[in-house]
């Protein structure tokens, strides 16, 4: 039966050609794929006799499919049939012959032509393999007949050389044991009946510092052991020379320059020809960093237990912190006027505050590393980096780095800011299987206290250092990125994570005084934002408290859309404070619908961007026929740039980072509002 493997991106070319074969050529079996790469796959595993192969497809056109297919040695005998409607000049032909394809069919295909090529490719293939096959005999022929010419030659050579050999072989089995006895990666010891040193190897010689010419036929108990232990370890070596046994002991020996190393020792024997006991070959195996590495394995594995159960105690906590502190500082917008109510907000906010500082002790409470923080520039240490990134990823990622203009400069530690950097983006390249883009970015930021509060963050307003890494990669849903900073977890198949690198991350950051924001959509990427405090030799001395006295009041009406519930109750609460008239909506589709009840104008679309069923793009374009004299702002965990890079947005729209704090988000909401029309 002929096997005929059919390559086109649409399915209904695929059906039609299909039932036009088994019609025509009704012994034959047509197997389809529907892409370059679905294709190459299935011609290696079912060998047809011949491929029929679009030339205009998506991602893979046919001329690439058809050069790796005859690159390939399991396919590059298999016919080659190019079809297309855009086969009209001769460089087609002439590029397709090229790359080693066997026959062209322009469409539409007239079916006797096509039958035609067909059984024309068949009985190349057919003739190819009758080829094939000759050509396997006559080689297995020639190969007989070698063989027996060879064996001949090797039978006299063998004849001519026995003797050579045979003395060769005793010089090389004794080149042999001795070159193993010396090179050994262990301790090789020989003693006499009297416990003297005959010998030992050059490995002995590194660990102890001693020659074996400065100490050969002396006493190895009182040149090599411990005082204290020298009678023991005797007895010991008497009752072995009588009942010898290959258990392991462990014993010191004491190095040339007094220090010690830990020793496990297995015994044998040395007997004569006769049976007679000469002496004892010892060998040694230096246990000292193994002994080191199962003290500090033990005390690793009891803090990595305690520090996941304080990450999983301090997760928890901090979401119920987070509710009792944003609620708390909304609630102080409130009750201005009402001293006595301020005060029992402000104590709930303060002990709050203090609980977060009771879970930042237990995150950290596993983390005893020693850090060399200095002065960095961020921009200048990526610079420095860059090249090392590009071999670290692979030729099927795009790095695009964005340096941030007059960057502020942190005080870290150089080596644990690159491992941070490092980890980010092996992690970017490990949720992008198929190739994307990352984007290393760097900017600089003054939050408010506001900004701290919300996110239950305990550290001082003032200015920062962002350092964000984004990829487009498979994205993460909101549970995974609640686990993702946890020791030992992660979501990479078996063999291929360790689920330390973003912990790891994670820890070096809170350990430099920063801290890490996620945010990811699934299937849409991900963004890493590293926080870094400005360096106190780079700030100004003066310090400037971040605060605004322009009035972010008004009365326009606002549609938020936001899949987030407690984002978008919040964002709503925030600018309802302002006094707005504030719409919400869950996601594009809800938009819609609340659009059609709301009978008058809307004067601001606030909008995620990545959301499910309708993204906020589309959300935008659908609305603003309806109210056109409505602004957007989009809104996104992903970095500006990433969103317009990776050409989801485009350049110069109103746009709000993730996370921000209702400050914030009121002066972004005034600044577009204040622009007038567009």
């Amino acid at each position: 039966m002929a096997k005929i493997l059919a390559i086109d991106d649409k399915k209904d070319n695929l059906t039609i050609l299909s039932a036009t074969l088994k019609n025509l050529i009704p012994d034959c079996n047509v197997i389809t794929a529907q892409s370059g790469p679905e294709g190459i796959e299935k011609a290696k595993i079912e060998s047809p006799d011949t491929i029929l192969l679009d030339i205009k497809m998506p991602g893979m056109d046919g001329y690439e499919i058809c050069k790796r297919l005859k690159e390939d040695a399991d396919t590059r005998n298999i016919p080659v049939i190019m079809i297309s409607a855009i086969l009209t000049e001769s460089k087609d032909l002439v590029k397709g012959l090229d790359i080693g394809a066997d026959a062209y069919l322009a469409k539409p295909v007239d079916e006797q032509v096509l039958i035609a090529q067909v059984k024309t490719a068949l009985r190349m293939k057919t003739a190819e393999d009758a080829l094939s096959g000759q050509k396997d005999l006559l080689e297995e022929l020639v190969r007989k007949r070698t063989a027996e010419l060879t064996n001949t030659n090797v039978q006299l050579r063998q004849e001519i050389e026995e003797r050579k050999q045979a003395d060769e072989a005793l010089q090389k089995e004794r080149d042999f044991v001795e070159n193993l006895f010396n090179t050994a990666p262990v301790i090789n010891l020989v003693l006499d009946m009297e416990g003297r040193i005959v010998r030992f190897n050059r490995y002995m010689e590194e660990i102890s510092g001693y020659t074996l010419a400065e100490v050969q036929g002396k006493d190895w108990f009182s040149t090599f052991l411990p005082v204290e232990e020298r009678t023991q370890i005797r007895d010991l070596f008497n009752k072995a020379v009588v009942d010898i046994r290959t258990v392991g002991n462990v014993n010191p020996i004491v190095k040339k320059d007094g220090s010690r190393c830990e020793i496990e020792w297995y015994d044998k024997t040395i007997k004569d020809t006769e049976g007679n006991t000469e002496g004892i070959l010892s060998i040694g195996l230096d246990i000292t960093e193994k002994k080191q590495m199962e003290d500090q394995l033990s005390q690793a594995q009891k803090m990595e237990a305690i520090g996941t159960l304080a990450g999983g105690v301090a997760h928890d906590f901090n979401n119920i912190l987070t509710t009792i502190i944003g609620n708390a500082s909304l609630a102080l917008m409130d009750v201005i006027k009402d001293e006595s109510l301020r005060k029992e907000i402000e104590e709930i906010k303060i002990a709050g505050e203090r609980a977060v500082a009771l879970t930042r002790q237990l995150l950290a409470f596993s983390r005893k590393q020693i850090i060399q923080p200095k002065i960095l520039d961020l921009n200048k240490l990526l610079a420095g980096i860059k090249k090392m990134l590009g071999r670290l990823i692979g030729e099927d990622v795009e790095v695009l780095m964005i340096p941030g203009p007059e960057l502020w400069q942190v005080e870290a530690d150089p080596g644990q800011m690159e491992q941070v950097i490092m980890n980010l983006v092996i992690n970017a390249r490990d949720a992008m299987p198929i190739g994307g883009k990352i984007t290393i970015e760097t900017a600089t930021m003054d939050l408010d206290e506001s900004y701290f509060h919300e996110h239950s963050i305990e550290k001082q307003p003032g200015s920062y250092v962002m350092l964000a890494v984004s990829d487009t990669g498979t994205g993460m849903d909101k549970e995974t990125q609640e686990h993702i900073f946890e020791p030992f977890y992660t979501t990479k198949e078996k063999g291929k994570g360790t689920g330390l690198g973003l912990s790891t991350v994670y820890g070096i950051v809170k350990q430099n005084n920063g801290f890490v924001w996620v945010y990811s959509e699934p299937g849409q990427g991900t963004t890493f934002k590293i926080y870094m405090p400005k360096a106190v030799e780079d700030a100004v001395l003066d310090e400037i408290e971040i605060t605004t006295t322009a009035d972010l009041s008004g009365s326009d009406t606002v549609l938020i859309v936001e899949d987030d519930d407690s984002l978008r109750k919040l964002a709503h609460k925030a600018l309802q404070q302002k006094g707005y008239k504030v719409l919400e909506a869950e996601n594009g589709e809800d938009a819609l619908r609340v659009s059609e009840e709301h009978e008058d104008p809307i004067d601001l679309l606030i909008t995620d961007v990545v959301m499910p069923k309708m993204d906020g793009k589309e959300t935008a374009e659908r609305l603003q026929p309806l109210y056109p004299q409505m602004k957007v702002i989009y809104m996104s965990g992903y970095t500006d740039n990433a969103i317009v890079h990776h050409g989801v947005l485009a350049p110069g729209l109103n746009f709000i980072e993730k996370p921000f704090s209702p400050e914030g988000l009121a002066r972004k909401v005034r600044e577009v509002l204040d622009r007038g029309i567009e």
